[in-house]
C-alpha cells in the first residue's frame, strides 16, 4: 500500500511539473507571437484602445491624447506626416492608418513590405459604426468591435427618443477651430447635433467642414453657440457678435468635450449625451429660446 501511495504521489508530482512547463511554453508563445500594432490616426487609436489591443499599441501620433495610456507610447510625429525612419524602426506587425488625400505616407509604407490596414475615414455615424467593424476585423476581435456598436447604437436610440420629447430645437453653430471653422452637413459632428435635437446652421453645406465668414454666422444668427476652442468671454468679445442670439441669451457652451465630438470613435456618444444634457438644462431653464433665460457656461456654474 505505502509503495502504491508513494507511486500516485510520484504521479502526481510530474503531471504537475508537466502542466508547469506547459504553461510556461504557452507563455512564452503568446509572448513571442503578440502584435506589434501603430495607429496613424488619434481616432484609431481610440478605437484599438477601447477593443481591448492598448498593450500591443507600441507607437501612436502626437495627436493621440486619449485614453490617458495612450500619451505614453512612442510618438511618431502627425498624421498627415510621419516619421516614416521612425515607423520602419518600430517594425510593426500591423499599422492602422485612416484613409488621408494629402498623405502619401500609406503608400511609401506598403513599398517598405509593411502591413498596413487603411481605414475610411468616416463622415457620418455609420461610417464610424463601419471603422470600429474593420479594425476589429483586423485585430482579430470581431465580437469586441460588434458589442462596441450594438452599445453605441442603444445609447443613439435613447438620445433620438429624448430629441423627439424637446420642446423646441434650437438652431446651433459649432466653432471646431479659430477663426469661425465649423462642420457642414457631410460630417458626423453635424450629423451628432441633429440627433441630439439641435439644428446646424450650416446643416445645408455639403461638405465636412468650412471655415464660415462672419457676415454668414451674423445672417444665420444661431440660437447656441457650442464651442470647443474658445471662452463665452472671447466669443463676447468679438466685435459685432454682440447681436447673435446666442450670446445676447448666454447660451454658449463650452464644456462638452472636444475630442468626444470631433472624432470619429465610439467617444462620439459620450460627447452626444454631454450635448443634449446641455441643451435639456438650456430647455429647462427657458421654456423656448428668445426670452433672455440663461444657461450655465461651465460645469462649475
Amino acid at each position: 500500500m505505502r509503495k502504491f501511495a508513494l507511486g500516485c504521489l510520484s504521479l502526481l508530482l510530474v503531471l504537475l511539473a508537466y502542466q508547469q512547463v506547459r504553461l510556461s511554453r504557452t507563455r512564452d508563445v503568446s509572448k513571442e507571437h503578440r502584435l506589434r500594432l501603430v495607429s496613424l490616426s488619434p481616432t484609431l487609436t481610440e478605437i484599438l484602445f477601447e477593443l481591448g489591443a492598448g498593450d500591443d499599441v507600441v507607437a501612436v501620433t502626437t495627436y493621440c491624447v486619449y485614453p490617458e495610456e495612450a500619451r505614453a507610447k512612442e510618438k511618431i510625429g502627425d498624421f498627415v506626416n510621419p516619421n516614416f525612419e521612425k515607423i520602419v524602426s518600430l517594425g510593426p506587425d500591423v499599422l492602422f492608418a485612416e484613409t488621408w488625400s494629402t498623405s502619401k505616407i500609406v503608400s511609401r509604407l506598403r513599398a517598405s513590405g509593411l502591413n498596413v490596414q487603411e481605414v475610411k475615414s468616416p463622415h457620418s455615424v455609420e461610417e464610424i459604426y463601419q471603422a470600429i467593424l474593420q479594425v476589429g476585423e483586423g485585430l482579430g476581435r470581431p465580437q469586441r468591435a460588434q458589442a462596441t456598436v450594438a452599445g453605441m447604437k442603444r445609447r443613439i436610440e435613447s438620445i433620438r427618443t429624448r430629441a423627439a420629447a424637446m420642446k423646441f430645437h434650437p438652431s446651433l453653430y459649432v466653432e471646431i477651430d479659430r477663426p469661425s471653422w465649423t462642420v457642414g452637413r457631410a460630417s458626423y459632428t453635424s450629423e451628432a447635433i441633429e440627433i441630439c435635437g439641435a439644428r446646424n446652421i450650416f446643416s445645408d453645406v455639403d461638405k465636412p467642414a468650412l471655415q464660415a465668414s462672419k457676415e454668414a454666422i451674423l445672417e444665420r444668427d444661431p440660437e447656441v453657440i457650442l464651442t470647443f476652442d474658445s471662452t463665452p468671454e472671447e466669443f463676447r468679445r468679438r466685435p459685432g457678435w454682440e447681436n447673435i442670439s446666442a450670446i445676447r441669451n448666454g447660451w454658449v457652451i463650452a464644456d462638452v468635450g472636444r475630442n468626444m465630438l470631433s472624432h470619429g470613435s465610439h467617444r462620439l456618444v459620450d460627447g452626444m449625451e454631454q450635448l443634449q444634457r446641455r441643451l435639456l438644462e438650456l430647455q429647462a431653464g427657458s421654456g423656448a429660446p428668445g426670452n433672455g433665460a440663461r444657461v450655465p457656461q461651465s460645469a462649475d456654474e
